[in-house]
């Protein structure tokens, strides 16, 4: 049971970490208690320091891409504002943009600081964000780009082990295009049944090629 949690935590991996700060009703607070009960003190204290860089790092990185954006949007009309306003205000103007868009954690820190959301069965986290988006424009970005991100592997791992009973040790010389074939066939004839008690059958016999009825209208085709 130790080699198979290896496998997928002793990789250090702040992903989910990250995704958990974004939820409103979690955020540090969250993280900071999980650690402490999987850690010892001065463990849980260095990782968190990790995170704590690695999110400031993240979100610099996120600010900068926004604030480039802006730029570039902005730049593109300076020809047109600047032929309708006095040189002193356009240069004002110019000075205004530089010095708002510099590097600031305030959003970070408003966020982390900010009170956790009550539980509620109808919270929409997505719905949180879009409503969130003006206040927390960086974090609102960061958030579509971690909170859509899959949290469980089974799926990938359940078509490789459809393969594997494929293509065994006693049948390994099939060419891919038929292991596909296979594989595929096997699904669109699950699929087709209209027996609702195949699906009650167990994984192994479900993803056993050799084992699948095959349906009426399959069984009168002449090969």
């Amino acid at each position: 049971m130790m080699e198979k949690f290896n496998k997928y935590w002793e990789e250090k991996n702040n992903v989910m970490v990250l995704a958990t700060i974004l939820v409103p009703r979690y955020k540090m607070f969250y993280v900071e208690w999980a650690f402490k009960e999987l850690y010892d003190e001065n463990t849980a204290l260095d990782e968190l320091a990790d995170v704590h860089l690695e999110l400031e790092d993240l979100f610099d990185k996120f600010d900068t891409a926004k604030k480039m954006a802006e730029k570039s949007s902005t730049s593109s009309n300076i020809c047109i504002t600047s032929s309708s306003m006095p040189a002193s205000d356009s240069a004002f103007q110019a000075h205004r943009r530089n010095t708002t868009t510099k590097s600031s954690k305030s959003e970070l820190r408003n966020y982390l600081e900010d009170a956790l959301e009550e539980p509620n069965p109808k919270f929409i986290l997505l719905d949180w964000w879009k409503v969130n988006s003006l206040r927390y424009p960086v974090l609102a970005k960061m958030a579509r780009r971690f909170l859509t991100i899959p949290a469980s592997s089974v799926s990938s791992e359940s078509t490789f082990s459809t393969g594997e009973r494929v293509l065994d040790d006693y049948r390994s010389s099939l060419k891919p295009a038929m292991v596909e074939a296979l594989v595929c066939g096997a699904s669109y004839i699950k699929g087709s049944h209209s027996d609702l008690n195949v699906m009650e059958k167990e994984e192994d016999d479900e993803e056993n090629v050799e084992t699948v009825k095959l349906p009426k209208s399959a069984t009168n085709i002449n090969y």
